[in-house]
């Protein structure tokens, strides 16, 4: 078996599953992975029936993992208890096992089967695992498995994962082929650079690249998110990322403006978050930060109607055929500069506020719909006003995608990379 940087044999595969409904078909998937080379943990997370195969991580193990014993969930399903419940549980207590077991090297890859219950079995247990561990879900109800925005492939089973027929063997085969494939992909460690993360949404396009082209060149590897850095947070926790260059950080906009119901349904999650990239302050990472997207609204839409009645006066202008982007006016660019004045003051490491004067986006480019320049300083006076005097900050007279404006920011960022900022 080849090599592709690291050691491809005997990697360990943790199945997620309820035995007593998936025992036969488990089994069959365990063979399918134990002939290609690689180990497998089966984690049995049924509550009630007999498991229909081994285990190697029983179910009352995970029960009391997730904080109950097992006698308690089945007496409860007995007398009628939510099955909800009980699934919750297994899936708290999964979630940790897996937790462990890859802190303590003893997991490289990770996978479950069954429906909406297995699906969020594994999606529990995958989401406490580090961005780039290999894991797949296979369900038939790919269109409800709550992934979120983690790394979670999803696999559509065409029919229900119930008795060993051709379709449900030859769907359990592609996905062992899947799994197999992924824990054997291994980048070699001569890949492994010093890693900046950088913000962006398609109004900042030119200026992210710019800077990416000048960070190739001191042979610094860059990884772009796109207006959401939730996933950005979990590097800098992870220790994957050395310093930030929040370019675009149009995130605040919702985060600072928008109610919990709205930010949720943006989201398209439960979860509100109020603050961003606490992570690069606590781990005291170099930190770059400019206005990019700060002076627009962006909601789905078809047109001026199609946006909340509040907003429709505002200069406004479609991006794509269902993307409107309207202007925040001077009070919002206050509310926001205040925001990130907090931001960078909290800030425990080397931070930088840099300003393009000309416009905060390809839209409020001179002679572009959401030119505003009264409103940018309304942004550019409250962050002064608001900001620690120990904190720098720099107005550059260019546009923020202006070729002058990235080579500024490259000179702040190898002075602040330096530990001389």
């Amino acid at each position: 078996m080849p090599e592709l940087g690291g050691s491809v044999v005997g990697k360990t595969i943790l199945i997620v599953a309820t035995l007593d409904t998936r025992g036969d078909e488990v089994e069959f998937l365990r063979e399918l992975i134990v002939k290609k080379g690689h180990r497998t943990l089966i984690a049995d997370a049924g509550v009630v029936g007999s498991p229909r195969c081994r285990s190697d991580i029983p179910r009352e193990m995970i029960a009391e993992e997730g904080g109950k014993k097992l006698e308690e969930l089945i007496a409860a399903a007995k007398r009628g208890a939510d099955r909800y419940e009980a699934t919750k549980v297994m899936a708290e207590g999964v979630a940790k096992i897996a937790e462990h077991l890859h802190a303590t090297g003893e997991l490289d890859g990770i996978m479950s089967l069954g429906g909406s219950t297995g699906a969020m079995l594994g999606a529990a247990a995958m989401k406490k695992l580090p961005i780039g561990v290999p894991k797949l879900i296979v369900t038939t109800y790919a269109a409800l498995a709550p992934i979120g925005e983690a790394d979670i492939t999803v696999m559509q089973s065409p029919i229900d994962l119930v008795g060993l027929n051709r379709i449900v063997k030859k769907t359990l085969s592609n996905a062992a082929g899947a799994m197999v494939g992924m824990v054997e992909q291994e980048l070699a460690d001569t890949e492994k650079k010093m890693v900046v993360g950088i913000t962006a949404l398609g109004v900042t396009t030119p200026a992210v690249q710019n800077v990416i082209a000048h960070l190739e060149k001191r042979g610094i590897e860059s990884i772009v998110f796109h207006a959401k850095t939730t996933e950005l947070d979990e590097l800098i926790n992870q220790g994957s990322v050395t310093a930030v260059i929040d370019l675009t950080s149009f995130e605040t906009v919702p985060m600072v403006l928008y109610s919990d119901e709205m930010v949720s349904l943006l989201a398209g999650s439960p979860e509100i978050r109020r603050t961003r990239l606490d992570s690069a302050s606590d781990k005291r990472l170099p930190q770059i930060i400019a206005p990019g997207g700060l002076d627009m609204h962006i909601l789905p839409g078809t047109g001026k109607e199609s946006i909340p009645a509040q907003y429709q006066d505002r200069a406004w202008t479609m991006h794509g055929e269902y993307i409107v982007l309207f202007r925040t006016n001077k009070a919002e660019m206050e509310l926001i500069a205040k925001s990130i004045a907090d931001r960078v003051n909290r800030a425990k490491g080397p931070v930088a506020v840099l300003i393009p004067r000309a416009g905060f986006s390809e839209a409020s480019r001179r002679g572009a719909p959401l030119f505003d320049p009264e409103a940018d300083e309304a942004f550019i006076s409250a962050l002064k006003a608001n900001v620690d005097r120990r904190i720098e900050v720099e107005e550059i007279d260019c546009h923020i995608n202006d070729g002058e404006f990235a080579d500024r920011m490259i000179q702040v960022f190898d002075r602040l990379v330096s530990g001389k900022g």
